[in-house]
């Protein structure tokens, strides 16, 4: 499933410039397509979100339960978080959480989230990044739609063992002023750069670098699409 033309030696050299680098093409066009569908249509997606400081998850059915009132507080408490620098919303579909189903569709992006946690794409990573302390890999599906952010963050959480954070790309359709870039910071706070959403990009980069998925605007037109997790092993 890997596109197999990659030129993993002068990524390799990319990557140790700054320990992160963007793959392109990264897997079989047809298969990347097929991932790009499942996520815009059959994915289930839940809506994680930190409130009072704690990670929350609540699928469709249970936001819909609501009451407008329990809503409108929920979104105000993590404004209020946001404005502190403090938590994110967006919505997403985690390999640990996956739904039993007999969907051909969605069976086929669970079978995705093995082959990015198998030895061919382990292998593969290892060769990028140079680390074979590489075990394995963590990944979700996650769809970022207008109002959703998530702030400026390290993702090293001891114990995790989190080596390298990735974002595989597939958002088909997308323009930098809908903002939901992933924007890399000095360790200061002083922004440095950031990588548009795109399809079939693997964005990999060492859990040492301070980022932030910028606040989708309003106008955007099209969700912003990806597989995103880490790859772990010995910390």
């Amino acid at each position: 499933m890997l596109n197999q033309h990659l030129d993993l030696k002068t990524i390799a050299k990319a990557f140790r410039i700054d320990k992160r680098v963007m793959i392109h093409n990264f897997l079989n066009h047809a298969i990347a397509e097929r991932m790009h569908n499942g996520c815009k249509d059959i994915v289930p997606y839940a809506s994680h979100y930190v409130l009072d400081n704690k990670y929350q998850s609540k699928t469709r059915a249970e936001l819909a339960a609501l009451s407008p009132q329990e809503s409108k507080r929920i979104n105000q408490q993590i404004m209020t978080s946001a404005n502190k620098g403090i938590g994110f919303v967006y919505e997403g579909y985690l390999k640990t959480r996956r739904i039993e189903t007999v969907n051909i569709e969605l069976q086929f992006l669970h079978d995705m989230f093995d082959y990015i946690c198998s030895e061919d794409v382990i292998q593969t990573i290892k060769q990028i990044t140079g680390n074979h302390n590489i075990r394995g890999a963590e990944p979700q599906y996650t769809r970022f739609t207008p109002g959703q952010f998530l702030t400026r963050h390290l993702d090293i959480i001891p114990g995790k063992g989190r080596l390298y954070a990735f974002v595989l790309g597939l958002t088909k359709v997308w323009h930098p002023d809908w903002g939901g870039l992933l924007q890399f910071y000095q360790k200061d706070g002083t922004p440095r750069d950031a990588w548009i959403p795109q399809f079939n990009v693997l964005s990999i980069f060492d859990v040492s670098h301070v980022h932030s998925v910028t606040y989708v605007t309003p106008f955007a037109s099209e969700p912003r699409l990806s597989m995103t997790g880490w790859f772990v092993g010995d910390e």
